[in-house]
């Protein structure tokens, strides 16, 4: 990274905590973790974005309700409702 700038995040403290704990369980830094997690989420977004902008909103709800048709009906265990 030859060209870099600092940037100054205001986040959670428990965030930190987990970005520490998994940052010291990779075995790298904090600096490190977070670049890899915002560049793979980025490519993914991105991806998606180029996805879907080819794609109409009432062809992708037909899609999804024809996978949602596709759920078999089941009974609800009384543990599981709302109920």
């Amino acid at each position: 990274m030859s060209n870099t700038n600092v940037l100054t995040l205001k986040i959670p403290m428990e965030l930190k905590r987990r970005l520490e704990r998994q940052a010291k369980y990779q075995g790298t830094s904090i600096n490190q973790l977070t670049y890899y997690l915002l560049t793979t989420q980025l490519e993914t977004l991105a991806a998606l974005d180029s996805k879907l902008s080819k794609k109409s909103i009432p062809d992708l709800k037909a899609k999804v309700k024809t996978i949602l048709d596709r759920i078999p009906d089941r009974t609800v265990p009384a543990w599981d409702s709302n109920g």
